[in-house]
Formats: structure tokens, C-alpha cells, sequence
């Protein structure tokens, strides 16, 4: 059965992981137990010192999270953050533009429409009108 997509490695480091993190619980159960010579206390605790510094990659490994596939992802959470926070901030000015926009054009059609009524207005006032009974002429001044 030919494993792929990166399984057989993933079931190399998985178990890789948990030898090293048995290896650990087992040298602090030996420790515990027997001794260690003080002319050889150096060593042993560099080697500890080594191996429980590897200690949270196991963990992570064992987890299944890695942390720079986590600081990847945090790094891309905080772009995509960022570019919301900006593309809100953007999505708010043209609104505002577009709202005193709005103001502009109806204060101008008013505006529009009072020059117009009163264009009709002074145009009417500066006719002369002869009416009678029957019949009613203007005629401009």
C-alpha cells in the first residue's frame, strides 16, 4: 500500500515524537529512581537540558501543529485584518462623499427650480394683457 500526499512523513514525524517524548518520561523516571555521579552531572544535565529543549516541537509534532504553518497563518489573519480595517475606512469616505454628493444635487435642483419659476414668473409679469369679455391678447413689452 503506497502511502501519499506526505502521509508516510507525517507518520514518520508522529511517531519520531512520541519515541523522543517517551525517551524523555523515561530519563526522568530513571533519574528519579537512581542517582546521577556528580563527576557525570554535567553531562546528563546538558543532554536533559538538550532534550527537553526539543521537547515543544515534540509536543507540537505529536499535535499536529506546527509553528511556523501557525505563524503563517497568524501573519495572514493580520494582513487580512488589515486590509478589512482598510477597505472599511475607504467604504465609510465614499460614503460621506457620496452623501454630500446627494446634498449638493438637491440644493442645485432647488436652486434650478426657483431660478426657473421665477424666469416664468418675471416672463408672465412682463407681458401686457388687453382682455374683454370674449377674448384675451398679451403681448410682450
Amino acid at each position: 500500500m503506497k502511502l501519499v500526499n506526505g502521509v508516510a512523513k507525517d507518520i514518520r514525524h508522529y511517531s519520531g515524537a512520541l519515541l523522543i517524548f517517551f525517551f524523555i518520561v523515561a530519563l526522568v523516571v530513571v533519574f528519579i529512581q537512581y542517582p546521577v555521579l556528580d563527576s557525570n552531572k554535567e553531562v546528563v544535565m546538558m543532554l536533559v537540558g538538550t532534550l527537553s529543549a526539543s521537547l515543544a516541537m515534540v509536543i507540537s509534532t505529536i499535535t499536529g501543529s506546527k509553528p511556523d504553518d501557525v505563524n503563517a497563518l497568524k501573519s495572514a489573519l493580520e494582513k487580512r485584518d488589515l486590509t478589512i480595517t482598510h477597505l472599511t475606512k475607504s467604504k465609510d469616505e465614499y460614503e460621506n462623499i457620496i452623501i454630500n454628493l446627494q446634498k449638493e444635487i438637491i440644493k442645485n435642483q432647488d436652486d434650478m427650480f426657483d431660478k426657473v419659476l421665477l424666469k416664468t414668473t418675471l416672463d408672465f409679469d412682463a407681458k401686457k394683457c388687453n382682455c374683454d369679455k370674449n377674448n384675451c391678447s398679451c403681448s410682450s413689452k
